[in-house]
């Protein structure tokens, strides 16, 4: 093949890639042109690669996705299942938080504690609770470290420009990751296009919040480019004396020294002096019968002299990415993460006799950590005969050091009566000593090579990954010196392979196998010798298929999977406190999705899950066989926008939607069950300047979430756990566009 041939075929393979929908040229489906035939090719900057993908889109449908693959591929060519939030979707739901995003995605459950201060998805079944939960910490392909009790990083929304769901193991990727799948948070980026936008909002729970979002070219050549994003917000809750705060800043850069090179530098810096509710209420008087009433949804079960959570986090890091030639692009993506909590906290551990009175224990930590995450990659486009390849191979590391100082006391903790409770009580004082003090080195090195191999209308998905992961542990006596260091090493090998077909109809059947390790912390009995556990592994099958219309700007995709999770920590069956690495979950299930802007006027979303998630193995009695509690059996939820572009009603913009969540489990042996629920949500926009040039940019807009402001309780962990759902808010703003 000649060097022009060979330009012109990658040519042709970027500009297809980019384009907003795969309908339109045969190319995009897999044949090739004609002979004789004129290829036209659009102006698209071509050097520009992986992170192109993740730039801002119109509408509810992002045609292209870097997550699945770390480089940018069509969804519709990925043999996998993808799930994208675009910003369009957040703004028109206006949700103030991750979680609240991904109301609409298939496979997703992400408000099984619903609250502000984190973001703890469900994903495919698989999520989990207290520190081992699965909290969503991806941010820009790289993973967030976070400390060892209440230091876990949480993002504002209004930072991000889209959030991408990778559903089933991602370890041949990522690493260290869940069975389930991850969230990863795109964060804004430097434009070309200026934006300019501030927003002013008030709502319910004396909500009070202010937005900008600002950027553009810094010269005429487009060579410096910069955005600017901020939030400060003040609110109460729908508990008493409980309240958010927080101001959010990300300054982002960006420099193209010369054609073939680009350097994006992203920082952020959050500060949450109130981190909102983040309690729970036991299972007698909220889903199970109490002689004494339902326990109030505005309920505290702390004190408002004593609770407190202070959070500060801050980022700093780069994107580098160099062509070298038609051939090879390497990429270089590095971050510096450092987060500070304080917490003190009053939880309700039990119920007496009288079934009102609730003993409480008192817990405060100190928390803090600081992470790097560093990612080197280098992509290779090429044909070997008929096969074309985007080959990619990397090289990632991952350190996190932690340190935090805890104290718990549950003598002399006063209780609490659960209906009507008595404040500002007397708490005696936590003295920690250094016992409490804890020291945590997490690392991990990671070798992954990955080739995409299209053979026609085929599209193929090969990947292997080696790491090496290490944790270690430093406790403290009382006299401050050290009481010995724990040191745990794992190593693993995971892979996946995937391939699927594109017809000339817009259908792609395809096929996958995956597997994915994360390491167990913690030691064995002593008289199983103390030693360290095996990693817990997973594997997935999964088969779907995906539909792009020809010539619509819209996306299905349906799959049906089977995951199961292995050396899940379950009780040991001689020495009964101690824990064994020999437990088993099993998730399968069918997801189907849906996204369209079929006009200028109308954007449309459908979901639907099944998921049938199984304790298969554990040794602690009476939970085999059960289901896995938090998770529904069906999920399912549609969401529409319609806006008036002509007519007396040109510039409003209506949207409404209905989310129903199954009943669950609220247990490991499934005793008791919470109920289902069904909410609703919508949406009023006006847009002034669609009726009067002057007003131009000026848009009024109204959104409610939960509707019939329905009290419900989210989901149980068990009989003393369980977390009541998010009331009615509804959301007013002025928002300003130039």
């Amino acid at each position: 093949m000649t060097r022009r041939r060979f330009r012109t075929l990658l040519l042709a393979s970027a500009a297809l890639t980019m384009l907003p929908t795969l309908g339109r040229p045969l190319q995009a489906q897999g044949t090739e042109p004609s002979a004789g035939a004129v290829l036209e090719l659009p102006t698209v900057d071509v050097q520009a690669t992986a992170w192109r993908a993740w730039e801002g889109v119109p509408g509810y449908v992002a045609p292209v996705t870097t997550t699945g693959s770390k480089t940018d591929t069509p969804l519709i060519e990925a043999p996998q299942s993808v799930g994208v939030v675009t910003r369009d979707q957040v703004d028109d739901q206006a949700a103030l938080s991750v979680s609240q995003a991904l109301r609409y995605t298939a496979g997703v459950l992400g408000e099984v504690r619903p609250s502000a201060r984190y973001d703890s998805v469900f994903v495919r079944g698989f999520g989990g609770q207290g520190t081992g939960a699965a909290f969503v910490n991806f941010l820009d392909g790289l993973r967030q470290g976070r400390g060892l009790y209440f230091g876990v990083p949480n993002t504002d929304p209004w930072l991000l420009e889209r959030i991408e769901v990778l559903r089933g193991p991602a370890s041949v990727l990522y690493g260290q990751t869940g069975v389930g799948g991850l969230v990863n948070l795109v964060s804004r980026r430097p434009t070309a296009d200026h934006v300019n936008e501030v927003r002013i909002e008030a709502g319910s729970n004396a909500l009070l919040q202010t937005a900008f979002d600002l950027g553009g070219a810094l010269t005429e050549d487009g060579r410096y480019t910069y955005r600017l994003t901020g939030i400060a917000r003040k609110s109460g809750t729908q508990y008493d004396h409980v309240e958010e705060e927080r101001i959010a800043i990300a300054p982002a850069f960006t420099w193209r020294p010369d054609d073939s090179t680009t350097i994006t530098l992203l920082a952020s810096y959050q500060h949450d002096p109130e981190g909102g509710f983040y309690n729970f209420v036991p299972a007698s008087g909220t889903v199970l019968a109490n002689p004494n009433g339902r326990i109030p949804r505005n309920f505290f079960g702390g004190d408002p002299a004593y609770d407190k959570y202070y959070r500060t986090q801050a980022a700093i890091g780069y994107q580098l990415e160099h062509r070298l030639d038609d051939v090879w692009t390497v990429r270089q993506n590095f971050r510096y993460a450092h987060i500070d909590a304080e917490v003190n906290v009053l939880s309700v551990r039990s119920v007496g006799a009288d079934q009102r009175t609730g003993t409480r224990s008192a817990t405060f930590v100190s928390d803090h950590a600081n992470a790097f995450a560093l990612d080197n990659q280098a992509q290779a486009s090429f044909t070997t005969g008929a096969l074309r390849h985007t080959a990619l191979f990397g090289i990632d590391w991952q350190r996190t050091s932690a340190r935090a100082r805890q104290g718990l006391r549950t003598q002399g903790v006063p209780g609490i009566d659960l209906f009507r409770p008595v404040y500002y009580q007397s708490i005696p004082a936590i003295l920690t000593d250094p016992s409490g003090l804890t020291n945590q080195n997490i690392d991990q090195l990671g070798f992954y090579a990955q080739d995409q191999v299209a053979l026609g209308r085929w599209r193929f998905n090969v990947g292997l990954r080696y790491d090496r992961a290490s944790i270690g542990t430093t406790t403290h006596t009382t006299t401050g010196a050290d009481a010995g260091s724990l040191s745990q090493f794992d190593d693993a090998l995971t892979w996946r392979v995937g391939g699927l077909y594109l017809f000339d109809n817009g259908l792609a059947p395809y096929a996958s196998y995956s597997t994915s390790f994360l390491p167990n912390t913690g030691t064995q009995a002593p008289q199983r010798g103390g030693g360290t556990f095996e990693p817990t592994t997973g594997e997935q099958y999964e088969v779907g298929v995906k539909y792009q219309p020809p010539g619509m700007n819209s996306f299905i995709q349906a799959s049906a999977y089977h995951i199961t999770q292995q050396n899940v920590l379950t009780q040991d069956p001689v020495y009964l406190t101690g824990s064994i690495a020999q437990g088993e979950i099993r998730s399968r299930g069918i997801e189907l999705e849906g996204r369209a802007s079929l006009t200028a006027n109308l954007d449309l979303i459908g979901a639907y899950s099944y998921i049938d998630a199984e304790i298969t193995k554990s040794n602690n009695a009476g939970v085999a066989g059960s289901r896995v509690p938090q998770v529904p059996n069906h999920m399912a939820s549609g969401w529409a926008n319609y806006s008036f572009t002509e007519g007396p009603l040109r510039g409003l913009s209506l949207g409404g939607g209905a989310r129903y969540v199954g009943s669950t489990y609220g247990n490991d042996t499934n005793t008791f069950k919470v109920d289902a629920v069904t909410l609703f949500d919508a949406a009023l926009r006006y847009d002034l300047g669609a009726r009067f040039e002057r007003a131009k940019g000026l848009e009024f807009a109204v959104n409610a979430q939960n509707i019939a402001d329905k009290d419900y309780v989210a989901s149980c962990s068990s009989v003393t756990a369980c977390y009541y759902g998010n009331g009615r808010l509804i959301l007013g703003s002025v928002r300003a566009r130039w």
